[in-house]
């Protein structure tokens, strides 16, 4: 099963290599890893989602705590959440194909970043 676990540290250098390096010589399996600041000054938010059991869970939110400079960590997989992808694309087009490629962006909401000759991302 997978879970999504959110932790909050401090915004100083080296503090993600403690925690990733953490990490991976126990050897969880991350699954995803986002991390940006914080509504806090100062302070980071990392987002990662881990695969396995509770026991997992447990073992990987006790070792967190133990890493210097991390303020908090919580397990928010049983809470109400909105997860969202994000690829870029570049797709080659010519002039009479532009329009039906640009139609089918905007059904799935897509956004168009970069137009160029012969190609749309």
């Amino acid at each position: 099963m997978k879970y999504t676990l959110v932790a909050w540290m401090r915004d100083k250098p080296g503090v993600l290599s403690r925690v990733s390096g953490m990490l991976r010589r126990r050897n969880f399996n991350i699954d995803s890893l986002q991390v940006s600041h914080s509504e806090t000054p100062g302070i980071s938010r990392m987002t990662f989602v881990v695969d396995g059991d509770e026991r997992v869970v447990d073992q990987v939110v006790k070792q967190m705590h133990k890493v210097v400079d991390v303020t908090r960590v919580e397990d928010i997989s049983g809470q109400p959440t909105i997860l969202r992808e994000l690829a870029l694309l570049r797709v080659r087009t010519t002039a009479e194909t532009r329009a039906e490629i640009m139609q089918f962006a905007e059904i799935y909401r897509a956004q168009i970043v970069d137009v160029s000759p012969d190609s749309l991302v």
